[in-house]
């Protein structure tokens, strides 16, 4: 890892604890997970293993720092860790860096990191309310897969124009 990677990554790590501290819980604690949205968009960027569970620790812990999920530290770090995987995964199987692919991409990274988090959530410490997986999954991770995929293919286009003008 040089010193450029390392940077990119600390910011992405920087942005992703603020908008994840600033956003407020809703549906028993639960938000949108930005700090996962910086964290698929370096992966994506950065397809390496080793920045790879650098960054699934970081944004684990950062995460695990700021959640307002009670008992949600732990599930937090687990999350992140296997989402960091998975989206490493995806980016080295799936053909082409289009649109489309790195949508799915978020959509899916969401998905994976919700279900182990809540599912790691229920069996260490229960979920909140007594409230089911299957309704915390369908109020607030599908919604949030969601807007993570079309809010990622936007910052990927962002990144990549500052990314262009940054090299000329």
């Amino acid at each position: 890892m040089n010193t450029k990677t390392l940077v990119q990554g600390a910011i992405f790590i920087a942005l992703g604890t603020i908008l994840h501290a600033v956003v407020p819980g809703f549906f028993n604690g639960m938000k949108p997970d930005f700090m996962l949205f910086c964290l698929i968009a370096y992966i994506i960027i950065n397809p390496k293993p080793l920045p790879t569970l650098a960054m699934g620790v970081a944004t684990g812990v950062m995460a695990a720092s700021t959640t307002q999920f009670p008992g949600g530290q732990l599930p937090s770090m687990f999350d992140k860790i296997i989402a960091a995987f998975s989206v490493l995964l995806m980016v080295r199987t799936f053909p082409g860096k289009g649109s489309v692919q790195k949508a799915v991409i978020y959509f899916l990274a969401t998905i994976i990191s919700g279900a182990v988090f809540l599912g790691t959530a229920m069996l260490l410490v229960g979920l909140p309310g007594d409230a089911a997986f299957t309704a915390m999954f369908v109020a607030v991770v599908l919604p949030t897969a969601a807007m993570t995929a079309a809010l990622g293919v936007i910052f990927e286009r962002f990144i990549a124009a500052n990314y262009k003008r940054n090299r000329a």
